[in-house]
């Protein structure tokens, strides 16, 4: 399996966790109704169309009932029985989850002008990528891959000489 799909995989499982997390939030729900609930961050659209308008990711339910087992072994959901159904629910935990999550996604959308300009340049080489995504080649993605490694050094370098231990995620 190469590299880019291993990668791709993980965003795509990271994103519908945070998705599912972000319904659940609403209220306890079936697996049905979990894939067509509003998101937290404001959103008219439920997950399955709003990953379908955006042209990333559109996911069945039989993609999301393994996020649910995964959300409940890490002990942000717990699921029960109802009408011979099974309905998932948060745990204080989850709840405490989604709040991080919110935090977080606050933070993406900074006022801060300087902290702003270096999210935005980050998440255009990613939409930039992903766009001419069947006009590049393996040596351009192999450049890319040089340039970004190096970019990624620079940026932890930049960290540590203020003293502050880098943080990656991968």
């Amino acid at each position: 399996m190469s590299m880019k799909k291993i990668v791709s995989d993980r965003v795509r499982r990271g994103t519908l966790r945070l998705l599912v997390l972000s319904s659940l939030a609403e209220k306890p729900m079936y697996l049905y109704a979990v894939s067509y609930t509003h998101l937290l961050v404001g959103s008219e659209m439920c997950i399955r169309d709003r990953t379908k308008a955006e042209g990333f990711y559109r996911p069945s339910t039989g993609s999301i009932y393994p996020v649910l087992r995964s959300l409940a072994r890490d002990g942000y959901i717990i699921i029960q029985e109802r009408d011979g159904k099974k309905i998932y629910s948060l745990t204080d935990k989850g709840v405490k989850k989604v709040e991080e999550i919110k935090i977080e996604i606050e933070s993406l959308f900074t006022r801060d002008p300087l902290k702003r300009r270096v999210i935005d340049l980050l998440f255009n080489i990613g939409l930039t990528v992903h766009i001419n995504r069947k006009k590049i080649d393996d040596k351009v993605l192999n450049q890319l891959i040089t340039d970004l490694e190096k970019c990624m050094a620079l940026v932890e370098e930049a960290i540590k000489s203020k003293g502050e231990k880098t943080v990656t995620q991968v």
